[in-house]
């Protein structure tokens, strides 16, 4: 039988590793797609020989990717930016039943909410989170009602354990630096100050169905540590893998093909590979309204996303300092608090694409 995976978003990092992967070890890969760089997306088609690749702000490419999403897929990697391809899940969903869907872009999850996960329940599809901290938790059983809390990490960014920086005065070179990772500038900033936590967190309660109350997150430098679990019957159990992408990339191809283990490097047993702590730092304006955002609903939790992602632009043109990003966000919030209902599809992508009208931007 032939496989077919499809991969939206292969111009990017993820995308990229990913294809490299495949290609070593002789996986064939059918459809790719990007939004702009068609560049990158036809050297990537010969390079590997693709069959199909789709160029998603070409109208025509959309149409005939829409005609793909009817065929047969395998498997569906989601690893582009932003809740638009929820619209394309969803059509997904109407013709593949018993498929892989794996997802690194959290607007979807976000945009998606308990409707989504329902839906990839109901068509016997099964849903993998790609972002480590919810992978970790992927083998674990875990509900709503055996867990009295899940922890997931935070390396701490390019701030936390630099404790004698003054965030009032810090430049936008400091917090595009991550002292770990390569990441986009959404992404940095949201790791600087902690807002990738709290959006990781409305994540892990959608997948999982786990309420916000008992869920919260812990500092790991090492991010080593991805998750702990404090199961009712006060056992605790640490998910701990080694930081690397390909772990959690490669998970949806081993229902197919046999993946070969990874070298674990002793030095992963180290005690300061298990170093966790307690985010309190008073120069975070994020914990001063921690109790706020774990009561956000479906609906605010979209406005927060968009708001963040419009706080950036403001930013990184220098018409917002770093130091009020979070409180920014916050008072838009609670500027425009109506809840609205959003039970269909098409009625989460009005409610986003109102947003991004009125914000100016394209989540």
């Amino acid at each position: 039988m032939s496989i077919k995976i499809v991969i939206v978003g292969s111009t990017g990092k993820l995308g990229t590793m990913l294809l490299n992967y495949t290609y070593k070890n002789s996986i064939k890969i059918y459809g790719i797609t990007c939004y702009k760089n068609n560049k990158k997306l036809e050297n990537q088609k010969k390079r590997y020989n693709i069959n199909k690749s789709y160029v998603l702000s070409d109208i025509d490419d959309r149409k005939n990717f829409f005609n793909l999403l009817e065929k047969k897929i395998n498997i569906i990697y989601f690893l582009d930016f932003g809740s638009y391809s929820l619209t394309y899940i969803n059509h997904f969903l109407k013709f593949n039943k018993r498929s892989i869907i794996a997802v690194a872009n959290k607007e979807i999850i976000i945009a998606g909410g308990h409707l989504l996960q329902l839906k990839i329940k109901k068509t016997k599809n099964i849903f993998i989170p790609l972002d480590s901290e919810h992978f970790s938790l992927l083998n674990s059983n875990i509900n709503k009602d055996n867990v009295r809390k899940i922890f997931i990490t935070a390396s701490g960014g390019p701030f936390y354990f630099n404790k004698k920086i003054n965030l009032n005065n810090v430049n936008s070179k400091l917090v595009l630096s991550h002292p770990k990772w390569k990441m986009g500038k959404n992404n940095l900033i949201d790791s600087s100050n902690f807002v990738n936590k709290i959006l990781e967190i409305y994540e892990l309660s959608y997948i999982y169905n786990i309420p916000l109350n008992k869920i919260d997150f812990l500092v790991s430098r090492e991010a080593y540590i991805h998750s702990i679990i404090h199961y009712n019957d006060n056992t605790l159990s640490f998910n701990c893998f080694l930081n690397d992408m390909i772990i959690t990339l490669s998970k949806p191809l081993s229902f197919f093909y046999e993946i070969k283990p990874m070298t674990m490097n002793q030095n992963y047993f180290h005690n300061y590979n298990l170093n966790i702590e307690k985010p309190i730092d008073k120069r975070f304006s994020i914990f001063n309204y921690r109790k706020q955002l774990f009561k956000l609903n479906h609906s605010e939790q979209i406005r927060l996303m968009i708001i963040n992602n419009f706080a950036h632009k403001l930013y990184l043109s220098n018409k917002l300092q770093y130091s009020n990003i979070v409180k920014y966000i916050m008072s838009e919030i609670k500027r425009n608090s109506m809840t609205v209902n959003l039970n269909t599809f098409n009625s989460i992508l009005r409610f986003i694409s109102s947003l991004n009208k009125k914000y100016k931007t394209n989540v």
